[in-house]
């Protein structure tokens, strides 16, 4: 059979994964590190799940139920619904095996190093009656009850999302029915707890969970006692007629979202099929009582302890060698001079966290919030975090009579709470604040100053590939270009003016930039064939990109194209991508590898070489359809003959990089074998510092 078109997108989000798992097993890697990688594979399953599993659950669904997908989902993803879902769900589970040997590794090694995780029978007398104390005084009395009955007019219990719970069976008396009671752990407790006179010792509160259980029910028989944890649809319940007030209808939206229904439950190996079936009927019943779909329909076996996000916690000593050492990174504005001097001799091209995101970014933001010959600032916000100096510096220039217009995104998965936040404070203190396109996210990064000059109003921009964001701008890698060129003003105000309303869609940008959702593909497809028509005619034809998923089927056809007409493509695919490479007569001139390290790949770059006219773009834009049909996003180009050096630089080093993984046809991915005093490319970067330098800790 021949292999179908594409690969699955979530075999490959999950092959990210696993690529991520192997930085948390690899032991050149400070453990404390290696802990934080376990962590962020447990967030990325949650988010897989709270994202995209009901969907793909109700199409098997669907599918079992006689309604067959259509001939074009068997041809590109080369299976059914019901197929595809099974290999997601193996997949899954493979996973989840291969993160417990690992978590199971790095506490070995911490005990090692003095730190260790203990069980209860491991204890002595006197420690196990220091924490039974603890227990009756401070977990007993917070640990909440969502006991499960069938009883008539009593209200289901609701469990929330990702909380972690006991599920206690026990009987009134012996020989009666048994009974299964919920009790959700304290959160404002540590999940780790210190063993008592043992420096370096701890031990988790599920295990004085289980251990005490029988007091929760001191008359009762209790049987046993075993941890489970809910996820919930992260989808945002909103309604057509919620358009009219879209900054009310989010904040409403977003505090019914935890009543989500259910989507997976995850359980401790230990626990017996009836107790775990129980939780599962609780949550069938809850989500029939408000009139919602539910599709899990089993649990999801967990080795070792539940939400492994909590090892991080290990009380190992900070620094070397359990940490990375600090990065240095550099600034590129000299100092002494603002930032508006210096871009009036030139632009500014920063690659960050190596480029100090607080000394550019939050520094380009803050000196137009008090620079006296600034009248006004407009932004758009998609994550800003909390607390943020971006929004602070807004809300000063507000306050100071400046014209502040900010597109807050209130969209922003998981984000919305923050940003509805974000939008009243920055309406209380007088910013004209806009957040809602129909049917688009804004996902630009972006910023305009305008400054009256003694030689007239001059306008200053800043296009990033990342958010405005300190924390993230510690821990990705992005790119920021500022500028006060007059043609690069005039495409981000044209968003700008996009985005206040004063003007509609369809937009498309005169003065180089490329906005989505109107001109952005059609622009990126039109470079692609014209790559392929300079192979024909034997002209330098090839293409370099760099972005974080790699998903639209007409850009991926587009390639196989170009790549059947000679054109060389290189491709730098962070996590999804759904291209097979180096197929015969398809893609054999089409390379994909992936760069994963000490920071998350955020940076998009396009470079095609236009036949010896090579054009270059950065921006916000992944080469997924959500990003190019359905999101506000825009790429601008990068004149500068500098910059274009720099981003050469910058794409050379993935490409080379001798810790990255390539791509294979079947959809796997292998890692360079690299010498341990070869440096990658993340490192090679950390260690330039040629500029000015500021320490953070990233």
């Amino acid at each position: 059979m021949p292999e179908p078109e594409l690969i699955d997108a979530e075999l490959s989000l999950l092959a990210f994964q696993h690529r991520v798992l192997a930085l948390a097993a690899d032991q050149s890697i400070p453990l404390l590190e290696r802990l934080r990688f376990l962590g962020i594979v447990t967030s990325n399953l949650d988010e897989l799940y709270m994202v995209r599993m009901a969907e793909l659950r109700g199409a098997a669904i669907d599918e079992r139920a006689g309604e067959r997908a259509a001939a074009s989902f068997h041809e590109v993803h080369g299976g059914s619904a019901v197929s595809r879902l099974e290999a997601i769900e193996a997949e899954v589970a493979r996973l989840l095996r291969k993160q417990a040997e690992c978590a199971a590794a790095c506490c070995r090694e911490a005990y090692g190093a003095g730190v260790g995780l203990v069980t209860w029978e491991q204890l002595s007398a006197e420690e196990q009656e220091v924490l039974r104390w603890r227990y009756l005084k401070e977990i007993q009395p917070d640990l909440m009850t969502h006991a499960i009955t069938l009883s008539p007019g009593h209200a289901l219990p609701h469990l929330p999302h990702l909380g972690l719970f006991v599920a206690l069976v026990y009987r009134e008396a012996p020989g009666d029915r048994t009974r299964l009671a919920e009790h959700e752990l304290p959160t404002d407790i540590p999940r780790l707890l210190p063993v008592p006179g043992r420096d370096g010792v701890v031990i988790a509160i599920d295990e004085l969970v289980r251990t005490f259980a029988h007091r929760l029910y001191p008359n009762a028989v209790v049987e046993g006692a075993w941890m489970f944890r809910v996820t919930r649809c992260g989808d945002l319940p909103l309604r057509e007629s919620d358009s009219g007030d879209l900054l009310d209808a989010v904040a409403r939206a977003t505090e019914l979202r935890p009543h989500n229904p259910a989507v997976r439950v995850e359980v401790e190996r230990a626990m017996p099929p009836a107790t775990s079936a129980l939780i599962l009927d609780s949550l069938h019943r809850e989500a029939q009582g408000r009139d919602m779909e539910i599709t899990v329909s089993q649990a999801q076996i967990i080795d070792g302890l539940l939400d492994q996000r909590c090892l991080q916690t290990l009380p190992l000593p900070s620094g070397h060698p359990f940490e990375y050492a600090p990065l240095v990174a550099t600034s590129p504005w000299p100092s002494e001079r603002s930032v508006f001097d210096t871009l009036r001799e030139g632009d500014v091209l920063a690659h960050h966290p190596f480029d100090a995101f607080d000394e550019t970014v939050v520094r380009f933001f803050q000196e137009a919030a008090h620079d006296p010959l600034v009248t006004s600032i407009s932004t758009t916000l998609y994550r800003v975090g909390n607390p943020s100096p971006v929004v602070d510096a807004l809300l000063h220039a507000a306050r100071e009579g400046k014209s502040v217009f900010a597109f807050v995104e209130l969209q922003a998965r998981f984000d919305e709470a923050n940003n509805v936040h974000w939008a009243r404070t920055l309406e209380r203190a007088g910013g004209r604040v806009v957040y809602g396109m129909e049917g688009l996210k804004v996902h630009a990064k972006t910023c305009l100053v305008t400054r009256v000059e003694p030689e007239g109003v001059r306008r200053y921009t800043h296009v990033g590939s990342g958010n405005y964001n300190t924390r993230s701008g510690r821990q990705y890698t992005d790119l920021s270009l500022f500028s006060a060129r007059d043609d690069a003003a005039a495409d981000v105000d044209t968003l700008f003016q996009l985005l206040s309303g004063a003007r509609s869609l369809p937009v498309e940008l005169t003065h180089g930039g490329l906005l989505a959702p109107n001109q952005l593909l059609s622009s990126l497809l039109a470079r692609i064939a014209r790559e392929a028509e300079h192979a024909r005619a034997g002209r330098p034809a090839r293409i370099t990109i760099k972005v974080n998923g790699l998903a639209d089927t007409e850009v991926v056809r587009a390639l196989y194209t170009a790549s059947q007409a000679g054109v060389e493509i290189d491709l730098i695919v962070r996590g999804i991508c759904t291209l097979r490479p180096s197929v015969p007569g398809l893609s054999d001139r089409i390379r994909v590898t992936s760069v994963v390290g000490r920071w998350l790949e955020h940076s998009r770059v396009y470079r095609f070489a236009n036949g010896g006219a090579t054009e270059y773009f950065m921006g916000s834009a992944d080469l997924r359809p959500r990003n190019l049909r359905r999101r506000v996003e825009l790429l601008v180009p990068v004149p500068d003959p500098r910059h274009r050096a720099m981003l050469d630089e910058l794409l050379q080093r993935y490409l080379d990089c001798p810790s990255a993984w390539e791509l294979r046809r079947d959809g796997s991915y292998e890692q360079r074998t690299a010498r341990p005093s070869t440096l990658s490319a993340q490192q090679q970067f950390a260690r330039r510092g040629s500029a000015p330098v500021v320490q953070t800790s990233s």
